[in-house]
C-alpha cells in the first residue's frame, strides 16, 4: 500500500483522469450500443487521432518535447474538431437512414490509422506521440486535464438526470421522438458534439484501446445485468469506474499497462456476464413452464 501511495504522487493526475474518463466514456457509449454503431466510437476516436497527427504534422503544439502531450494545445484543438465532425456527420446520416453507416465507420478507423501514420514517417516525436495513442498510456495527462474531467462529468451527469428519458427516447426510436415533437435534428448536433468533444479529449489525454474499450465494454457488461434501461444509465458508469480502479492497483503491482489492464478485464467481465446469463435462461425456461 505505501508503494502505491508513493506511486500516486507521480502518476496521481493520470490515474485520476484515468478514473473519471472511465466513468464519462461509457455515458456516449450507451447511445452508440442503442444506435447499434458500436465500432463508430473507434471510429471517432482514430480521427481524433488523425487530427492530432495533422496538427504535428504541420508544426503546431510542442511535440519535440517527448512526454509533454498536455502542452500541445493545439493538436488537442485538432482533436477535438475531427471528432466532433465525424460523430455530428455519422449520427446526422443514421437519422436520415444511412443504412452503410457501419461500413463508412470502418472506412473513417482505416483512414484514420493510416494516415496519421503516414504523415508522420519522417518526424520520430511525431510518430512517436501517435504510437502512444495508439497504445493507450495513460500518462500524458496534467493537473488541468483533471480538472475538465471532472467538470464535464459534473455537467453530463446533470444533464442525463434532467434529459435521461428524453436521450434514450431519440436513441432506441428517433422517428418516434420526431412524431412527439423533438427536434432530432439539434439533438444529432449537441449529441454528437459531446461524442466529439469527450473522445477527441480523452484520446489526446489516454489513447485508442482506452477510449475504445471503456466507451462500450461497461455498456455491455451493463446490458446483461439489468433489467431496466434506465438502470444502464448508472450502472455503465460505475463499472467502467470500478474496473480503472482495479486495473490500476494490478497494473501497478504488476507493473504492467494499465489501460490495457483495463481492457482486459472489462472484456472479460462482459464474456462472464453473458456465460452467467445464458446459464440461468434454462432455469427461467423450466420456472415459466412449471408456473404455467
Amino acid at each position: 500500500m505505501a508503494d502505491f501511495l508513493a506511486a500516486w504522487e507521480l502518476f496521481g493526475d493520470a490515474w485520476t483522469v484515468g478514473l473519471l474518463l472511465a466513468a464519462l466514456l461509457p455515458i456516449g457509449g450507451i447511445v452508440l450500443v442503442l444506435r447499434r454503431q458500436v465500432f463508430l466510437a473507434a471510429a471517432i476516436g482514430q480521427t481524433s487521432t488523425l487530427g492530432i497527427a495533422l496538427a504535428i504534422f504541420l508544426g503546431l503544439g510542442a511535440h519535440e518535447a517527448p512526454g509533454h502531450a498536455h502542452a500541445e494545445t493545439w493538436a488537442l484543438g485538432f482533436a477535438l474538431v475531427a471528432g466532433v465532425l465525424t460523430a455530428v456527420t455519422a449520427l446526422r446520416a443514421l437519422s436520415q437512414g444511412g443504412a452503410a453507416m457501419e461500413a463508412r465507420a470502418g472506412w473513417m478507423f482505416l483512414l484514420g490509422g493510416s494516415a496519421s501514420m503516414l504523415l508522420l514517417a519522417e518526424r520520430p516525436h511525431g510518430l512517436q506521440e501517435v504510437q502512444r495513442l495508439q497504445l493507450s498510456s495513460l500518462l500524458g495527462a496534467s493537473p488541468a486535464d483533471v480538472w475538465i474531467c471532472a467538470v464535464v462529468l459534473a455537467v453530463i451527469a446533470a444533464v442525463v438526470i434532467a434529459l435521461g428519458r428524453r436521450l434514450l427516447l431519440w436513441a432506441i426510436d428517433p422517428t418516434t421522438a420526431r412524431v412527439l415533437g423533438m427536434a432530432c435534428g439539434r439533438w444529432d448536433v449537441a449529441v454528437g458534439g459531446w461524442l466529439g468533444l469527450v473522445s477527441g479529449f480523452a484520446i489526446h489525454a489516454t489513447g485508442l484501446l482506452f477510449v475504445f474499450g471503456l466507451t462500450i465494454l461497461p455498456v455491455l457488461f451493463a446490458a446483461q445485468v439489468c433489467r431496466r434501461l434506465g438502470a444502464v444509465l448508472v450502472v455503465a458508469p460505475m463499472t467502467g469506474l470500478l474496473a480503472t480502479a482495479v486495473a490500476l492497483a494490478v497494473a501497478h503491482l504488476g507493473d504492467l499497462p494499465p489501460g490495457q489492464v483495463a481492457v482486459a478485464l472489462l472484456a472479460g467481465a462482459v464474456l462472464l456476464a453473458r456465460l452467467i446469463r445464458r446459464g440461468f435462461e434454462p432455469l427461467r425456461w423450466r420456472h415459466r413452464s412449471r408456473a404455467r
